[in-house]
């Protein structure tokens, strides 16, 4: 039996420490510390493939022709792309938001069922263009939700960059969305936004979503990832909002950045290989750990 060569797979462990690490990235933002660490440092394979269509690349080692996988239908099928899109979210959060009086969450929603992507985007165009005649230094993440029914609507982070309050209320939005209803809340009591906010986007809360208030609250874990098609984003943001690239340090530097600092969540995996005789290998090993600066250890 022909066994597949160069399979590459990832399997996720319960938390171990890495004797070594020979890179060490941080992502920091508003009190919270992504740490990821890597016993091998990952080798660049740009010059490995070269693309020949919209179908077909070469791997110049093997010499070998082959094709791209088959493009997926819908964001769930591929969790490598989501999980990478969500994990960005979340530190885009926590890079600009830190639940100060010139924040707030708010919530636009449809009046009836709507489904078209398309038409939800232009439709928060034409808002954000009235928002901004109000707030002319606001910036905005934006969040696209699917219900359990399909319909969509849309969930935004608003930050005023250039003034410590932002007295955006509920009449403002009434004036400015006018196609069914609109929420906003202060963010508050919160130490970790972006954990706070990302978690949500992919489960399905029926009772929420239905809105029938005699359903038993029945959480569906990542049922919402399902209604994602291929090539639709699932936030946007303004200019404003800056990415956090993070940064490579040393261990000794890691523990000087997280000192004092609560460990909230660590995990471990393993990315193997196959060899041409089907033997599975451990190509390299990585950790994950994050830290809240609001927690502090006693």
């Amino acid at each position: 039996m022909e066994t597949k060569n160069n399979e590459i797979k990832i399997k996720k462990l319960p938390y171990s420490c890495l004797s070594s690490a020979e890179i060490i990235k941080v992502f920091e933002g508003n009190g919270i510390v992504e740490v990821e660490s890597m016993q091998k440092a990952p080798f660049s394979l740009s010059n490995r493939f070269v693309r020949l269509s919209g179908t077909e690349y070469l791997d110049k080692k093997t010499g070998e022709i082959k094709k791209y996988n088959k493009k997926a239908k819908t964001r769930n099928e591929s969790p490598n792309e989501l999980r990478k899109t969500f994990k960005a979210l979340r530190r885009l959060i926590n890079y600009n938001f830190c639940a100060g009086n010139n924040e707030k969450h708010i919530t636009l929603t449809y009046g009836k069922l709507q489904k078209d992507y398309k038409q939800v985007n232009s439709d928060f165009r034409q808002w954000w263009r009235k928002i901004k005649k109000h707030f002319p230094s606001l910036e905005y993440i934006c969040v696209i939700e699917y219900q359990a029914s399909g319909s969509i609507h849309l969930h935004v982070l608003v930050k005023d960059i250039d003034n410590e309050d932002l007295p955006l209320d509920k009449t403002i939005l009434n004036k400015t969305w006018k196609h069914g209803f609109s929420k906003v809340t202060d963010i508050t009591n919160v130490s970790n936004i972006g954990a706070y906010f990302s978690a949500r986007f992919t489960d399905i809360d029926l009772k929420e979503d239905i809105q029938n208030e005699n359903a038993s609250k029945l959480i569906l874990k990542g049922a919402r990832l399902k209604l994602y098609k291929t090539g639709q984003k699932i936030f946007t943001t303004s200019r404003g909002i800056v990415r956090n690239k993070g940064h490579t340090v040393t261990q000794e530097e890691l523990e000087e950045i997280t000192r004092g600092a609560k460990l909230v969540f660590a995990g471990s995996k393993i990315i193997t290989k196959l060899d041409s005789k089907g033997n599975e290998y451990v190509i390299n090993r990585i950790t994950y750990e994050q830290f809240n600066k609001n927690e502090m250890e006693e």
